[in-house]
């Protein structure tokens, strides 16, 4: 007998066979790789990186299905006997690869012939639809088990124009603005741009990028109250993408990810900085790479101590390969004598 929980409007606890559960193509984990790809695609996309459903898996084998951690569902259709997870695909495609694999355990094949399912109907009410936000926000957007940025911003996407105000989602999901802005901002800038999505880690390289000062006021980017994109140049993020993730190949139109400007997000301060002065920023996309570019903005004490390490470092290297030969005596001499000048003139000017 299906039973409500207390304070969810006609929502309803029961048991459904796996069969009957399908996952959503458009939940925001799936950074939109999902709405294209079959129920089969889909449960073989989530047992992989980087999603590792198959991570839950020897969970299953050991303790069975949690029942007091059901699937949140929703009618396929009010006359289906279906549903569509709204919340729990990874664990339901945990449970879809059990069963196709019950050879390996059959002592398991009871434990999961029906899984616990808080079920919401086909067409769901605002008070339903504000209690589903509440609850994936509190546990994706709040770091109970947090979704990848880019899952964010597609969820606080898709709830703001089903509501019709994002400060409403926000409110709601317990998120603060400036908090939205990290993930949301790059999302709404790539979709205006209409540019490729990167995913995982490759997205927050570009949301920690425009965190930056000297990378938002080089795009000219300006957003309102609603964190919409009302201003920004088309030419300059265009540029700021190829720093980040490297130039378009006109042959595969992918990006080379060799030629990058920015390696690692470590190194996105500098980046801003080069970014910020005319004469570093042209320096970079004129040939030279980010660290030679960062001399250019580097401070007088940042000069010497960059001077000093270099001569260190090319002391180092001569040692190393020179031969012992007249010629490679002669240049070691000559690095030596090139260190202790650094070192007199560090020492004048400090």
């Amino acid at each position: 007998m299906a039973k409500k929980p207390l304070g969810i409007p006609r929502a309803t606890l029961d048991r459904a066979a796996p069969d009957l559960l399908e996952f959503d193509p458009e939940n925001p984990r799936f950074g939109g790789a999902g709405s294209q790809k079959s129920q089969q695609e889909i449960a073989d996309m989530l047992l992989e990186e980087p999603h590792l459903a198959s991570q839950l898996v020897d969970s299953l084998v050991e303790n069975g299905f949690i029942d007091y951690e059901p699937l949140v569902v929703r009618k396929k259709a009010a006359s289906s006997d279906k549903y569509v997870v709204i919340e729990g695909n990874r664990r339901l495609a945990a449970v879809k690869f059990l069963r196709q694999h019950l050879g390996e355990y059959p002592e398991r094949k009871n434990d999961i012939d029906t899984v616990p399912v808080l079920i919401f109907a086909a067409k769901q009410t605002a008070d339903e639809k504000k209690n589903v936000r509440a609850y994936l926000g509190v546990r994706h957007l709040l770091g109970i088990r947090e979704w990848p940025p880019l899952s964010k911003a597609q969820f606080l996407e898709r709830e703001a124009k089903a509501v019709g105000s994002l400060d409403t989602v926000l409110r709601e999901v317990r998120l603060t603005k400036s908090q939205a802005r990290r993930f949301l901002i790059p999302y709404r800038l790539l979709k205006k741009a209409k540019r490729e999505m990167p995913h995982g880690e490759e997205f927050w390289v570009l949301a920690e990028a425009l965190n930056r000062a000297g990378v938002k006021e080089y795009v000219e980017l300006e957003t309102d109250d609603a964190l919409e994109i009302t201003e920004y140049s088309k030419t300059k993020f265009s540029q700021v993408l190829d720093d980040l993730y490297g130039p378009v190949s006109p042959d595969t139109k992918k990006r080379i990810a060799a030629r990058r400007k920015v390696a690692e997000t470590r190194h996105l301060s500098v980046y801003a900085k080069v970014l910020a002065s005319e004469k570093a920023r042209n320096a970079l996309h004129s040939g030279k790479d980010l660290s030679e570019a960062a001399i250019y903005v580097d401070t007088k004490e940042e000069s010497l101590a960059r001077l000093e390490r270099l001569v260190s470092q090319l002391k180092v290297l001569v040692q190393k390969i020179a031969p012992a030969s007249s010629k490679g005596t002669a240049l070691r001499k000559a690095v030596n004598e090139l260190e202790q000048a650094v070192k007199a003139f560090v020492q004048q000017d400090a």
